[in-house]
């Protein structure tokens, strides 16, 4: 395109205003005013393909832009995400730290000191605790524990 717009240009050059041109011969050629329309056609819609082309690359420039900070964003997300895996990770590691040092502390306890505890505890927190005893110990606490929490403990128990 910028051949074409330099052509065009040493044309207007050699012919002048005048439709005239002027060669070493000294042989005037002509053009015509429908050739001079072509031209100024022609350079104009060069200029706007070219505005439309500087369009296009301020568009693809932002659009590089955009899609680095969404990159680096999407890798903040990412380290933040195991950054709280690796809290949850450790919280439950205390948890069952602590849950297992509560269990130690209910297997020394009798049963009959452990069931109004365990009745005063919701029905899946006594289901936890009963499957982290052992079983001949849950034996002795069930007929402890108030008939209607039993049998929905019990029923707990079961499910898996």
């Amino acid at each position: 395109m910028v051949l074409i717009s330099r052509i065009f240009f040493i044309l207007f050059f050699l012919f002048g205003m005048t439709g005239v041109a002027v060669f070493a011969a000294d042989k005037p050629v002509q053009v015509s005013s429908r050739e001079m329309d072509s031209t100024f056609a022609l350079q104009k819609r060069e200029k706007a393909l070219a505005v439309r082309e500087e369009a296009v690359t301020k568009r693809e420039k932002e659009m590089t832009a955009l899609q680095k900070e969404v990159d680096a964003k999407l890798e903040e997300v990412n380290l933040l995400q195991k950054d709280i895996e690796t809290k949850l990770a450790e919280i439950k590691q205390v948890q069952d730290a602590s849950f297992k040092s509560l269990i130690k502390v209910y297997s020394s306890m009798k049963a009959s000191k452990l069931a109004p505890l365990l009745n005063q505890m919701s029905d899946e927190d006594v289901a936890h605790i009963l499957r982290a005893l052992k079983t001949d110990q849950v034996a002795q606490l069930i007929p402890k524990i108030e008939g209607e929490k039993a049998v929905s403990v019990s029923r707990l128990l079961g499910r898996f």
